[in-house]
């Protein structure tokens, strides 16, 4: 059994996003959760958070099946963006993670303030 470091990216097409890769060894990506997906758009290599029931056709559509829904001058065209795109993703995962470190570092910065904000009238409350 593949450990889910080795866990290969997922790709696919979104009619919203275009090109898009779902990093699979990343916290929130892992399989049998319910966070939202962190995943990068292909074509500025930025990433973005969604809904994980979003991930269905035709929200999302897996690039086999996308490139194989088109007609042939097309489908020729998408199959090489792909494989020219694939190429790139040791690029894509090192921009995918330090974006991920940076949303994860201020995630847990804004559940620490709210915890303390939080907290602080929990110990008021209790005082009075």
């Amino acid at each position: 059994m593949a450990k889910i470091l080795d866990a290969p990216p997922w790709w696919g097409y979104s009619k919203e996003h275009g090109w898009v890769v779902l990093d699979r060894t990343l916290p929130s990506n892992k399989s049998g959760l319910v966070a939202d997906f962190f995943f990068c758009r292909c074509s500025d290599g930025t990433t973005f958070i969604d809904k994980r029931s979003k991930w269905v056709a035709p929200h999302y559509v897996y690039a086999s099946i996308y490139i194989s829904s088109l007609q042939s001058s097309e489908s020729e065209s998408a199959a090489a963006d792909y494989q020219s795109l694939k190429a790139r993703w040791p690029e894509f995962q090192a921009a995918i993670i330090q974006q991920y470190r940076e949303w994860e570092g201020e995630r847990l910065q804004q559940e620490h303030d709210r915890v303390a904000v939080e907290g602080n009238r929990k110990v008021v409350k209790a005082r009075r």
